[in-house]
């Protein structure tokens, strides 16, 4: 036969179990801000991957997604009306302050007479993730995609904004759920032959990005039709932010680096902490236009540094082109012919360059001597032929 009341026998064994164990067996609730609310830490800075927090489930609500398939899958959410939840604040330790001087990857007697040879390692800006060294840290080095976003934008805390499911995004002008407009930005910009990894921190980047410019895509554009894969990596992570001093990140990327990132304040005079140059050690080897070599005759340089900057070049090549680095070899700025200085990713672009990163070698045309010759004035060719007469015959 049943108790007559459930209720009160559930209350009274919950008060004993509160007094033997001296509120032990209470959840224990996570401080976060206005509200609290049991959450998962995603990453943490200690070791351990479990924490005292009380993880709180709930599926997530498929109809805001509209045509888009989704595989079934789980997700931790805060609190109907809390803000934000503080997911992670790590700090990486391999910020790269350096300004040795680029190895150029061409020999000087290799460089045709009276040309320059212009060496760029990277494809793009360079600042911020490295969407080619997060693909390949995820495969070879077992990074997940908080792994890689704390190293490319070191100093940043992840946490979720928790209105991504409601919320419209514009690209192009065109407002769309977040999801969908999320993942067609990402399927342009790294595709579905990406690690899942990589996929997921393109996703927080792009999203970041968005939020930045207060749900706009700014310059990022889409690509229709997006691969599954790409759809699930990202909504696994949908609605995650990367913030800093509580506002969001400028979370650039790019194609590829040249072994290092470049930092924000070389490339574009912003000076970010969390855009500084760090460490990308696949892009060397997996890169294929890396190191690659672009020749220029002396005419031709003349012909684009003249038309694009409005000045006139002096007789002097060698003194054309001065170099003066920032930190991870890019070049922060370029003095032109000791006449005007100019950004380094400005001027790169004038001779379409991959990247900012770049060397160049500079070859002296060769000297004709048969022309030299013929200006020998007719006064001291005259005095040689004379001289040639009084010669001995034994010498002559």
């Amino acid at each position: 036969m049943p108790d007559k009341n459930p209720i009160l026998k559930v209350v009274t064994y919950f008060l004993l179990s509160v007094i033997i164990t001296g509120g032990q067996c209470l959840p224990v609730i996570a401080e976060t801000g206005k509200n609290s609310s049991s959450v998962e830490i995603i990453y943490s800075e200690t070791s351990e991957k479990q924490s005292a927090v009380q993880k709180k489930e709930k599926k997530k609500t498929l109809s805001a997604y509209a045509d888009f398939s989704l595989t079934s899958y789980q997700t931790v959410r805060d609190s109907e009306n809390q803000e934000a939840v503080l997911v992670s604040d790590k700090s990486r330790e391999d910020i790269v302050l350096s300004n040795e001087p680029t190895p150029s990857a061409v020999d000087a007697e290799n460089v045709p007479a009276g040309s320059f040879a212009f060496t760029t390692y990277g494809w793009g800006h360079c600042v911020g993730l490295s969407q080619n060294g997060a693909n390949f840290y995820a495969q070879y080095g077992g990074w997940n995609y908080q792994d890689i976003l704390f190293h490319y934008y070191p100093g940043t805390v992840l946490m979720n904004t928790g209105t991504a499911e409601t919320e419209m995004i514009t690209v192009q002008g065109v407002p769309g759920n977040s999801l969908q407009q999320v993942a067609e930005i990402v399927n342009r910009e790294v595709g579905p032959s990406f690690h899942p990894e990589a996929i997921k921190a393109q996703a927080v980047a792009v999203y970041t990005y968005i939020k930045f410019y207060q749900n706009d895509s700014h310059d990022l554009k889409g690509k229709p039709n997006p691969a599954q894969n790409i759809i699930d990596a990202c909504a696994s992570v949908l609605g995650e932010a990367l913030y800093y001093n509580n506002d969001f990140a400028m979370t650039m990327f790019g194609a590829s680096c040249g072994d290092l990132t470049a930092d924000s304040n070389d490339i574009f005079e912003m000076d970010l902490p969390y855009l500084r140059s760090v460490s990308s050690d696949y892009d060397s080897q997996y890169d294929p236009h890396y190191g690659e070599v672009t020749y220029f005759t002396t005419e031709e340089v003349r012909n684009i540094i003249q038309n694009a900057y409005h000045i006139t070049l002096s007789d002097y090549p060698e003194n054309w082109i001065q170099i003066i680095q920032g930190n991870g070899g890019y070049v922060r700025q370029v003095n032109i012919d000791n006449q005007l200085t100019v950004r380094g990713d400005a001027f790169r672009y004038k001779f379409e360059l991959k990247s900012p990163k770049f060397t160049y070698i500079y070859s002296e045309p060769e000297e004709n001597f048969s022309e030299i010759s013929e200006e020998i004035p007719e006064q001291q060719a005259e005095e040689f032929a004379e001289a040639a007469e009084e010669m001995p015959e034994e010498i002559s």
